[in-house]
């Protein structure tokens, strides 16, 4: 029994082609672009449908490439206009510093070691010792030593500002370090999320489409296989 072909308008043998309820959900969606007034009694021919596949392929594969470039565009654009995204030039440098500044950490660094502590305290001894033993406590500080405790003030008054001054330094590097991290941790952030992205397209779109020419291949194997049934 001969039926006519949809889409050539040539006739067939019935089991050269397929009907239209029995083609694939996707390839009807396709079909019904050119021919919107599908029936499910249609009959479709192997010789059309191979053609149609084809260009159906065709479609599917030129989708993929628009939809992948818009995604490299989207991504593109935003690493040209998002702030977080533009790469990081800055480094952290040492600020230039005035001989000031530069006596105060010196003086920060030795009065925070072990080797101030150690000769501070044998100056002291020193000079008590010097006081009591060798000037029979008649010297120019006898006890309860005065000037030492004069000296030992004034040391304290200056120590701290200096210690301080350089100490307010070290949090102005600080600062810039945290600031630093953070807009490397957020750049970082966002490229995880941009990538993200990619690994969503490749899973959702690209494995769908891969599925579905895996399906059309089955198809086409089916097909083949059913005709050299016919033959015999």
């Amino acid at each position: 029994m001969q039926q006519k072909c949809v889409i050539n308008e040539k006739n067939y043998e019935q089991s050269d082609g397929v009907l239209w309820k029995e083609l694939r959900p996707s390839v009807q969606e396709f079909l019904k672009k050119s021919h919107p007034d599908w029936k499910d009694s249609d009959f479709v021919s192997y010789n059309a449908l191979n053609g149609v596949l084809h260009t159906y392929i065709l479609e599917l594969v030129a989708e993929e490439e628009k939809t992948g470039k818009e995604l490299i565009r989207k991504i593109k654009h935003r690493f040209n206009t998002d702030e977080n995204l533009k790469p990081l030039h800055e480094q952290i440098k040492d600020t230039p510093t005035t001989y000031g500044e530069r006596v105060a950490d010196k003086i920060a660094d030795f009065g925070g070691s072990w080797t101030f502590i150690i000769s501070f305290i044998v100056l002291i001894l020193i000079w008590i010792g010097f006081n009591v033993y060798y000037l029979s406590n008649k010297g120019f500080d006898p006890y309860p030593f005065i000037l030492l405790n004069l000296v030992l003030s004034c040391l304290a008054a200056l120590q701290a500002p200096v210690i301080m001054m350089s100490q307010n330094r070290q949090e102005d590097k600080d600062r810039i370090r945290a600031e630093y991290d953070v807009k490397v941790n957020v750049k970082a952030e966002m490229e995880v999320r941009m990538l993200h992205e990619k690994l969503d397209h490749l899973l959702l779109h690209q494995h769908q489409n891969m599925v579905e020419l895996y399906q059309l291949h089955l198809d086409l194997i089916q097909q083949i296989q059913q005709r050299e049934v016919d033959k015999i």
